[in-house]
């Protein structure tokens, strides 16, 4: 039953991790770091690509950024979908043995695994990102942890000093890791259980992630970051609490409230067979206090949902079997399963025998056109994109064109910089702030309402425009021919990795 589980998970995860083939918004930044590095040697930790005001900054990325950037110069775009379907299967993998270290004989379903996945399918299908690699890490912490507890084995809790060493310099969310065995060492006190070398590790690990190009500086920025203020930044936002959210990501909502649902009903069931004083007494404090911890995060941001749904399926799936469980024959069991694997295989097989294993730049969300047209009219100067698209412009135009900032706003640039932009966007001031940040070049999201504003400007003109952006330059070049760019997506999707960003 594991060996057709777990073949199913495979192609399942196969299937929607390339149903997406979209390239995050800040994948070209980590791309511009590999690159440098590798030629370099050294990590920059200043912004050579910025005209705007920007500081010396830490990079909690970089590791993640030579890995992402030696798959895509040696394997391409083949080789960046294999790699995220690889570390979300190794991710659920891991917390199939935390399911197994609890009940050795509990089969796997793979209809509730597809329900609770769908829940994050948002976070883990979409893209990939550097957040890929704290959701392995976190699945790893969780079950050296509990098989620790179980087992009563201490020894193995030096491997998180270590792994922390690897988690810090690959991406922030290390920090979550240092709270849950913090969270471990809380909980087996409460369970009258040996808490002292949880504690002991917790303080350890909070020491090797000083280990890092940056020191003690990386740990202070991390700190810092905790209480910036992230309004722009959809994913860290409340799905449930911030009113724009709540309809664009209904699909999500429709698996979530089934998963805190379970969650809760779990815990009720528990305490009305045992009791709410026995509950107490007997129940894991550890595993309720994981699981509340990751619903109050998951509830704060729509980035933190997948620690949640990890953790319900580790720490609740036996309860959730007890519970549900019909005690179906051994052979309809089997057949169950059988049938949900000849599904997903006909779907993987058919939807992968006419794809194309191509990362693609829509046109919907990045500037191609308006970035070609600057290329071949060799249009040079300081350009303003939004944030978000920013890496992509300085990725394809760099150093002919320098951006103001891209989605690193909030270790690169100075805080105040994002609510410039977003008044500029408005129609807000913008003719100052032009002028105080020398903008040569305009490249202008359509739906926001400085695009109509500039249309009747007259120190602007609109060089160029499609479906989604508009290109403005000062009105003095004019009356200058300029060429139009290739209008085959093919062409930008075969090119879009080529930039004239080069050290050597």
């Amino acid at each position: 039953m594991d060996f057709i589980f777990y073949l199913t998970l495979g192609l399942f995860i196969l299937l929607f991790g390339t149903l997406d083939n979209n390239i995050d918004f800040d994948f070209w930044a980590r791309l511009i770091v590999g690159k440098s590095f590798f030629q370099t040697g050294e990590l920059f930790n200043y912004d050579f690509q910025s005209f705007g005001t920007t500081h010396k900054f830490i990079d909690h990325e970089w590791g993640s950024s030579l890995i992402f950037y030696l798959i895509q110069n040696y394997f391409g775009d083949i080789g960046i979908y294999i790699f995220k379907s690889l570390m979300i299967f190794l991710t659920i993998f891991t917390i199939t043995k935390i399911i197994r270290l609890q009940n050795k004989k509990i089969p796997l379903y793979f209809l509730f695994f597809f329900f609770a996945i769908q829940a994050i399918s948002y976070n883990i299908f979409s893209t990939i990102r550097c957040q890929t690699f704290s959701f392995l890490l976190f699945a790893i912490y969780l079950y050296i942890l509990k098989k620790s507890s179980l087992e009563k084995k201490y020894r193995i809790l030096w491997c998180l000093p270590i792994l922390n060493i690897i988690w810090t310099n690959l991406h922030g969310g290390f920090a979550l890791g240092i709270i849950l065995i913090l969270i471990y060492s809380i909980g087996e006190f409460l369970n009258k259980k040996p808490f002292k070398p949880y504690l002991l590790v917790f303080f350890i690990t909070c020491l090797t992630s000083l280990i890092n190009p940056y020191g003690f500086e990386y740990i202070s920025f991390i700190i810092s970051a905790l209480s910036l203020n992230r309004f722009y930044i959809t994913e860290w936002q409340s799905m449930f609490f911030t009113k724009i959210y709540k309809h664009t990501l209904l699909k999500y909502e429709i698996y979530f409230y089934p998963v805190i649902l379970m969650f809760i009903y779990s815990i009720s069931k528990n305490i009305k067979s045992l009791g709410f004083k026995n509950f107490y007494i007997k129940t894991d404090k550890t595993k309720y206090l994981i699981l509340l911890f990751t619903l109050l995060i998951s509830l704060k941001s729509i980035r933190f949902h997948v620690f949640f749904v990890y953790s319900v399926i580790a720490f609740c799936y036996c309860d959730f079997y007890n519970i549900f469980n019909k005690k179906l024959p051994l052979k309809i069991d089997k057949l169950k399963e059988i049938v949900i694997l000849i599904l997903i295989s006909i779907s993987t097989i058919s939807h992968l025998i006419s794809y194309n294993f191509i990362n693609t730049t829509k046109p919907s969300q990045y500037p191609i056109y308006c970035c070609e047209f600057i290329k071949i009219n060799n249009i040079k100067g300081n350009i303003f994109t939004n944030f978000h698209t920013g890496s992509y412009v300085s990725y394809k135009l760099y150093p002919n064109n320098k951006i103001f900032m891209d989605g690193r706003y909030e270790e690169v640039y100075d805080t105040n910089l994002i609510n410039e932009m977003a008044d500029v966007f408005l129609s807000k001031n913008y003719k100052n702030f032009f002028k105080k940040y020398h903008t040569d070049i305009l490249i202008i999201d359509k739906f926001y309402p400085i695009y109509d504003t500039l249309k009747t400007d007259k120190d602007w003109f609109l060089a160029y425009e499609d479906k989604y952006f508009a290109l403005f330059l000062p009105v003095k070049q004019k009356n200058k021919k300029y060429k139009l760019p290739e209008q085959n997506e093919n062409y930008y999707n075969k090119n879009k990795f080529i930039t004239e960003i080069n050290w050597l």
